[in-house]
């Protein structure tokens, strides 16, 4: 229905045009920019990048370098299983060995920071089947 009343408009511009009266200004494009931010969910206790991860970290280079972003933050996360004790230098490993993948694609290492929360900011409250959305790395590039 949207696209019957562009259609619609810019017939009747077209018309108003035609007659000498002001038309309305054009409607702005869509800004079709690649995604900025992104998401990697970890297994429990681990700081092995998961298999399906592996290839979002040459996108995200890629679109990096391609778009003219100048910084990228990588934010680690984890579940409430362990201590901070443990979660913090867990999810520390986890943000180090995505900015040393990131970097191995081209990524200066100056333009990255890594950063390793432990459980400090969960998205969901914590359920043995809601846990995963928890142990979570988030990169964002700007």
């Amino acid at each position: 229905m949207r696209f019957a009343f562009l259609t619609v408009s810019f017939a009747v511009g077209l018309a108003a045009s035609a007659a000498g009266q002001e038309t309305a200004p054009p409607l702005p494009t869509p800004d079709l920019k690649p995604p900025r931010s992104f998401t990697i969910f970890f297994d429990h206790a681990g700081p092995q990048i998961p298999e399906e991860a592996q290839s979002l970290l040459p996108q995200v280079a890629e679109i990096y370098t391609r778009i003219g972003y100048t910084a990228i933050k990588v934010e680690c996360h984890s579940d409430n299983v362990a201590s901070q004790a443990i979660n913090i230098p867990l999810t520390e490993d986890r943000a180090r060995r995505i900015k040393t993948e990131l970097v191995r694609y081209g990524v200066p290492d100056a333009a990255v920071t890594a950063v390793g929360l432990g459980y400090s900011d969960p998205v969901t409250e914590e359920t043995p089947e809601t846990a995963v959305s928890n142990r979570r790395c988030v990169i964002d590039l700007t």
